[in-house]
């Protein structure tokens, strides 16, 4: 059985291509190859072969099965976690492709985690009636500080797990955990999405003891990672990779999102449930099936629900309390969060002790969500912006 060479050192593939005719499934492709869950040829000839929702299901799930067969494994771990990704939560198949991409995860990574002192440690971090799995990343030599790291809407840890070893490889602790409404948490507690982002959080950095914390966030994540900055004294620095000061306002600044979708949040004010799920259903079929996993994954069964729940993501309300040193990192094509929050979330950010913007754009073929394309140049950035910031505080030091 295939597995990674702990010998190798973590790359990250740099790209973005056309890899389907829908926008959306162009970009979950791509985040396969940029994860280097698949080559760019197989993943290309598999987006040629989708159409459609139920052809997402079968072509990715064909070819999973057929690359575990051959002993692909970390092919057959990307296709079964792409598979599951436009499944409803009701279909049997979608906690099966889950279980089995994590299995192959721990598989094809298997060597990080043997020895005495092994390179990454596995941890489940209580948390209310259930755990946060959580895996610490540990540099060689001495470490250049401490990172916590997490997703956003629809993640895994294993996603990310390139990008953290990574920023290990530069010289950091790495914890990375899955939250409520993510990876574990979801499949086997059944804990849905939450906006108090700041209890996982806290529940991490209490656990583990930590102090002078850089957190790091992605897609919503973006979101959720400066909202916990506002109640955790562990945290120091916060960086927002791909930004949503206000999921409203986002919504209404992107051309590509049906007009349907503001008119639904602005209904939510009048309270008209009843409405936004007819609106809903009457659209259904036209675009919107995927809203249907959305709302799964907050734990319920219309999209009133989600709606409510989309509307509570703004910053606004913390204005007062976000004083940290701050970085945000967002796309110029962007396909989810605009271009205008990332002023929107400099601006409400009044009391931080530092805001840096930094946009990726086309010609660094990073400029879709979260950097997808060229993820490296997030990374190397983040460790350029603490390593300032640690400049900055010795100098400060000295003034005083």
């Amino acid at each position: 059985m295939e597995k990674y060479d702990i010998t190798k050192p973590f790359l990250l593939p740099v790209g973005m291509y056309k890899l389907n005719k829908n926008p959306g499934y162009s970009f979950q492709l791509n985040r396969l190859v940029n994860m280097d869950l698949g080559d760019l040829d197989e993943v290309r000839r598999i987006g040629d072969q989708i159409t459609d929702k139920k052809s997402w299901k079968s072509v990715l799930l064909t070819a999973a099965d057929t690359e575990y067969e051959k002993g692909n494994i970390r092919s057959a771990m990307g296709f079964y976690r792409m598979a599951a990704f436009f499944m409803d939560y009701d279909d049997p198949d979608n906690n099966a492709c889950w279980q089995k991409a994590r299995e192959l995860f721990f598989l094809y990574f298997e060597d990080f985690f043997k020895g005495e002192h092994p390179i990454v440690e596995k941890y489940e971090v209580p948390y209310e009636n259930y755990t946060l799995p959580t895996l610490k990343m540990n540099p060689e030599g001495a470490s250049k500080g401490v990172i916590v790291a997490h997703g956003g809407f629809d993640s895994n840890y294993e996603e990310f797990f390139p990008q953290m070893m990574y920023l290990r490889q530069l010289g950091y602790t790495v914890y990375l955990f899955e939250g409520p409404g993510q990876g574990a948490c979801l499949r086997l507690h059944g804990a849905p999405l939450i906006i108090e982002w700041e209890k996982p959080v806290m529940a991490v950095t209490e656990y583990f003891q930590l102090t002078d914390v850089t957190l790091i966030g992605e897609s919503l994540g973006g979101f959720y990672a400066p909202r916990a900055s506002a109640f955790d004294k562990r945290v120091t620095r916060c960086v927002s990779v791909a930004q949503f000061p206000s999921l409203k306002q986002n919504f209404s600044d992107h051309a590509i999102v049906s007009g349907l979708i503001v008119v639904l949040l602005d209904i939510i004010l009048y309270g008209f449930g009843w409405l936004i799920n007819l609106l809903y259903r009457l659209k259904k079929g036209k675009g919107m099936d995927f809203f249907k996993t959305y709302y799964e994954r907050i734990g319920s069964t219309n999209a009133y629900a989600l709606a409510r729940f989309l509307w509570q993501v703004d910053l606004r309300p913390l204005a007062d309390k976000l004083t940290k040193d701050y970085l945000i990192i967002g796309g110029s094509k962007d396909t989810m969060s605009s271009r205008a929050s990332i002023g929107r979330q400099m601006y409400l950010l009044k009391n931080a002790k530092s805001i840096t913007a930094r946009e990726i754009t086309e010609k660094e073929l990073g400029a879709d969500h979260c950097s997808c394309g060229n993820q490296q140049v997030v990374m190397d950035m983040i460790d350029l912006w603490i390593e300032s910031l640690k400049r900055r505080d010795e100098s400060l030091q000295r003034a005083h």
